[in-house]
């Protein structure tokens, strides 16, 4: 069962990080998702997940999640099908795993980050779509097309949108002055679209840069040193802080890759406007920032929804934790009492705690089991947050 659970394990990230390629390095990061890679193998989640069509079939594939934009919504739905896991669990006859505080923060990075890489393009669509497009007018392919931008077959054989969301933006301006002088409308663009023209080019690389190409975002907290001195903030806020000129970045949907590079270059020409307008330099990326923006911003969508400390003790009787749970000396003895909190990362330790009543005897499980909202989820985090820090 060990060798199989590492043989898929190293197989989805075959999928997730190609050999000789690498994720943005990170000085002890709070979540760390190549750690969540090892902890999802380990814990035998591979035995019934797949990850992007690799693994058991139990399960839900846990690298497609839908409807799960939030932290606390991927642990509402974990804890939601606790019951039914725990059945195939003790019905294979092996061990149900437990998680510590911190396994359960890098397993949760790792599928946030999973599920934020995009699915493979259509090669044969993006070839159409580099034709109707009209990106052969400028660029070449295989020999064919035009010569007034970078010939684009160049690419290195393996690669992320990351890389194709950084060309977008920093060669925008120029590109949209070039369509204008020919009359040439410019294409938007959705993320399927850059999907399958990524796939179309990684398709007809013939050259391998020996630079590192980032697959999963990079640093969150170098990326949010980018944001500002890059002059992001002076137009768009994020949880409310910084300009006002575009939206709130931190509230937006979840998007993925290719959407984030589409969003880029369908948006470009109204950003370039507006900073030229206030005369804010239009700033160029590196790709390994452009890495740390995206991880920055992915980072605020994914942990938005920050709860109310003070529902947290209504939540937990709603949620009927005070069945088996004591808060204060108020509810039942069958379980721990809830008041001393949560120490030691209390967000993580929350997630941990609750998916580690997959091992609770059957008779508990199978209890009526109240169902979590991820508002309840991030409340109820949140009250052992304050427990914590005294705040």
């Amino acid at each position: 069962m060990r060798r199989q659970v590492r043989t898929v394990i190293w197989t989805a990230l075959s999928v997730t990080l190609p050999l000789g390629l690498r994720a943005q390095e990170t000085p002890t990061p709070p979540q760390r998702a190549l750690a969540g890679a090892s902890v999802y193998g380990a814990k035998g989640c591979p035995s019934c997940h797949a990850l992007n069509g690799v693994g058991g079939s139990a399960g839900p594939d846990l690298g497609r999640v839908q409807g799960a934009a939030s932290v606390n919504g991927f642990v509402a739905a974990m804890w939601n099908h606790l019951p039914g896991m725990a059945a195939r669990i003790r019905a294979a006859g092996v061990a149900p795993p437990v998680l510590t505080p911190w396994e359960a923060a890098d397993l949760l990075a790792f599928l946030a980050w999973t599920n934020y890489l995009s699915p493979r393009g259509d090669t044969a669509a993006g070839r159409r779509l580099f034709t109707t497009k009209r990106c052969i007018v400028c660029h070449q392919v295989e020999g064919a097309g035009g010569v007034i931008g970078p010939a684009l077959d160049d690419l290195r054989s393996r690669g992320s949108p990351i890389e194709m969301a950084t060309a977008l933006w920093n060669h925008a301006p120029a590109m949209e002055a070039e369509m204008a002088r020919r009359g040439i409308r410019r294409p938007r663009l959705s993320g399927a679209e850059v999907n399958d023209l990524f796939a179309f080019l990684v398709s007809v690389a013939h050259t391998q840069r020996a630079d590192p190409t980032y697959i999963l975002p990079g640093n969150a907290e170098h990326g949010a040193t980018v944001f500002s001195e890059k002059n992001c903030v002076s137009c768009h806020p994020v949880r409310g802080r910084g300009g006002t000129l575009g939206p709130d970045l931190a509230g937006r949907p979840q998007r993925s890759l290719a959407e984030f590079a589409a969003a880029l270059w369908n948006k470009a020409p109204r950003m370039v406007a507006t900073m030229r307008a206030q005369g804010v330099p239009v700033p160029r990326l590196e790709t390994a920032e452009m890495a740390d923006v995206v991880a920055y911003l992915a980072a605020q969508r994914y942990l938005a929804g920050g709860g109310s400390a003070s529902r947290g003790p209504d939540r937990l009787r709603e949620a009927g934790c005070l069945s088996c749970h004591a808060l204060r000396g108020n509810g039942a003895r069958l379980a721990t009492d809830l008041t001393p909190g949560i120490r030691n990362r209390p967000h993580a330790a929350v997630i941990a705690a609750l998916w580690n009543h997959v091992a609770l005897p059957d008779t508990l499980v199978r209890r009526r089991w109240p169902v979590l909202s991820a508002g309840q989820v991030a409340d109820i985090a949140a009250y052992f947050e304050r427990q914590e820090t005294g705040r």
